[in-house]
């Protein structure tokens, strides 16, 4: 066994440990917030994989067309593609006669020299054919063994062979739709699934015109620019949450499917493209603007994994995420609201308030959760005319319901913490975002100070400020101390 076979199966075999200590690695350096990328690696190994089988396609089928009717024959190591015409007669590509005789005359030359024997013969593609008869027409009287050689196994072997192999397929393109017809009755409704489904693999396979490419592309363009720009309002998200990521999961999926559908038949339309002789320099500017409209759409979707990623997403979904504890206090004028609030937190509290609709206020004891969630819970407390109240932790969201309240009141030993929104697998910081401008209007509708506001904004969302009561209290966004804490 030679050494060449033994290196390769080594490097393949030593790629995989490779790549298992890179990943230890990466989780290493981010901790556990490497689960949130899971979904992102998973994307990335499936186009990947995808790229890689694509690559070995190029290679390996190189410039196979199966239907353009042309079938490849081997000549002395080079491959030679023929078909026939409705009439029987036989036609070579004239570029792999050049690559295997030597043609040195332009292809308007030999079209001038030869009308009948050298033309663009095919109706599917934009190539030059030679006929046998014009290949012994012009070579006939050359010295050269090689070409004497290929006259001959042309005459004896190609055309015979190629006459017999078209009448097969003729044959059975005939017999095909006649034996096909009579099972062929299918329901109304099937006709436009069949459409449907033949439109799809047909841009799989690369079948398609640059057209039909450009048309596809700007539908999927259009999808996943509602992907993108599809923003449910706060109190829309809280009441139907389930659905929303339900939705965006499949938005998500669908559009990154799609978006690797769409490359995988643009990469194979221009190889059909090249393959047929047809403009270079359209085709390459067609594959690289299609490629990097495709990374583009990658991009955009990723970045909005980012935001809300897809474990994030299937956790909403299952109605599995963190949920505060909701309490109607002894009195019965106020409900108490302790722990995280996640997704549904508002409908908790909806459904205390109809229950007791003698409720007045609402104490919170809360480190944030989302933001959503603080918006529309804040929308509900200010919509009630609830009083707020606050003796322990109030954080990130849980200040926007504060500010909601009619009365804002604050012990003593209440704790307040303000920072800019974000996402805890974040990393770095992305500056003002549209949360945290829509969280502006709010303290200032509320009447906080636009110094107090300016400080929170400030803050970075993994870092966190803490204000004084005092300074709560003169900047508006509390109205009183709260001392009658048995009250």
């Amino acid at each position: 066994m030679s050494a060449t076979p033994l290196l390769k199966k080594y490097r393949a075999r030593s790629a995989w440990p490779m790549l298992l200590a890179m990943l230890s690695c990466v989780v290493l350096v981010l901790g556990p917030a490497v689960i949130y990328l899971i979904p992102l690696f998973a994307v990335c190994a499936i186009v990947f994989f995808a790229l890689k089988a694509l690559f070995r396609e190029a290679r390996v089928k190189g410039r196979e067309l199966p239907d353009t009717g042309e079938l490849p024959y081997g000549f002395a190591g080079h491959e030679l593609l023929a078909f026939s015409d409705p009439d029987g007669q036989v036609w070579i590509r004239a570029k792999d006669i050049r690559h295997l005789l030597g043609l040195e005359r332009s292809d308007a030359w030999m079209a001038q020299a030869y009308p009948q024997g050298y033309r663009r013969a095919h109706p599917g593609v934009a190539a030059w054919y030679i006929r046998p008869d014009t290949v012994r027409r012009h070579w006939g009287g050359s010295n050269r063994i090689a070409v004497n050689q290929f006259i001959h196994w042309m005459e004896r072997e190609l055309v015979p062979l190629h006459e017999k192999r078209s009448a097969v397929v003729r044959a059975q393109a005939h017999a095909s739709p006649a034996s096909s017809e009579a099972e062929r009755q299918p329901s109304p409704w099937l006709g436009p699934l069949r459409h449907c489904v033949d439109f799809f693999t047909g841009h799989w396979r690369g079948q398609h015109r640059f057209l039909h490419v450009a048309l596809s592309g700007a539908l999927l363009a259009l999808l996943v620019g509602h992907v993108l720009q599809d923003i449910p309002a706060p109190a829309d998200l809280v009441e139907h949450y389930r659905r929303y990521a339900l939705l965006l999961i499949f938005e998500l999926l669908g559009g990154t499917l799609l978006c690797a559908w769409w490359g995988v038949g643009v990469w194979r339309m221009t190889q059909r493209w090249l393959s047929a002789e047809r403009s270079l320099l359209i085709g390459i500017a067609f594959a690289m603007g299609g490629m990097t409209t495709l990374l583009y759409a990658f991009d955009r979707l990723a970045d909005r994994d980012q935001q809300m990623t897809l474990m994030a997403l299937g956790i909403m979904a299952a109605d599995q995420g963190p949920m505060p504890v909701v309490s109607v206090m002894v009195d019965g004028k106020r409900v108490a609201l302790s722990g995280e609030m996640g997704f549904g937190t508002t409908n908790l509290v909806r459904a205390a308030l109809k229950r007791h609709p003698e409720i007045e206020g609402i104490e919170l004891d809360s480190p944030g959760g989302s933001a959503a969630e603080g918006f529309a819970l804040a929308a509900l407390v200010r919509d009630r005319g609830l009083d707020t109240f606050v003796r322990a932790d109030c954080a990130s969201a849980c200040v926007l319901v504060f500010a909601g309240g009619r009365e804002r009141l604050a012990a003593p030993s209440a704790r307040f913490g303000l920072h800019r929104s974000g996402v805890t697998w974040q990393r770095g910081d992305r500056g003002v975002s549209a949360t945290d401008l829509a969280m502006e209007r709010f303290f200032r509708e509320r009447g906080v100070i636009d110094g107090f506001i300016a400080r929170a904004l400030e803050t970075p969302f993994h870092e966190i400020w803490v204000p004084t009561v005092d300074a709560v209290m003169g900047s508006g966004l509390g109205t009183g101390l709260w001392r009658g804490l048995d009250s």
